[in-house]
């Protein structure tokens, strides 16, 4: 299986290719064009084991609000990963659209229970970006800025039930 992303650390975009597993098990990388292949072993949850040109790495992945942070001994990156298909086609939606096109309400499509926000008031939200996980029927579903903007409200809190319909947050 090979997936496109594009990953953001630091203000800087690179292109990134993973493509495994590989018969041998390892995992290909391709970073901005140079290729790297990778034993990676997740020992749980979260925490990944990765040999790199022979150099041993324990990467610790948490998911924050705003991105992934990606730990390897004392230092940590914050990470935003995006699908570069996804990102492709956002961007020439909204360079159809013009300018006017950003903000959006998004409301509950289902009812249920807030279990986290993903964002917070003032926050820059990207079209596809994750802004809520809501519980029902016992499965977590995320819910996702359709256009993006900036975060001018939060109408519901972890822990809140909520109805199909109800206001969760608006962009601006």
């Amino acid at each position: 299986m090979k997936r496109d992303l594009v990953v953001t650390a630091d203000g800087r975009e690179r292109t990134v290719a993973v493509e495994g597993p590989l018969e041998d098990g390892r995992v290909r990388i391709v970073i901005d064009g140079t290729e790297r292949l990778v034993d990676a072993k997740a020992l749980r949850p979260g925490t990944w084991s990765l040999i790199i040109d022979g150099r041993s790495f324990v990467v610790d992945l948490d998911r924050r609000r705003t991105g992934i942070a990606a730990s390897v001994g004392a230092s940590e990156a914050l990470l935003v990963v995006e699908d570069a298909r996804q990102k492709k086609l956002a961007a020439s939606a909204a360079a159809g659209r013009g300018a006017t096109s950003r903000g959006e309400s998004i409301r509950a499509p289902i009812a249920g229970k807030v279990i986290k926000a993903l964002v917070a008031v003032g926050d820059v939200v990207a079209a596809g970006q994750p802004v809520f996980v809501l519980e029902a029927m016992k499965m977590e579903n995320e819910l996702v800025a359709e256009r993006g903007g900036t975060v001018s409200a939060i109408h519901k809190q972890p822990g809140q039930a909520v109805d199909t319909g109800d206001l969760l947050v608006e962009l601006t």
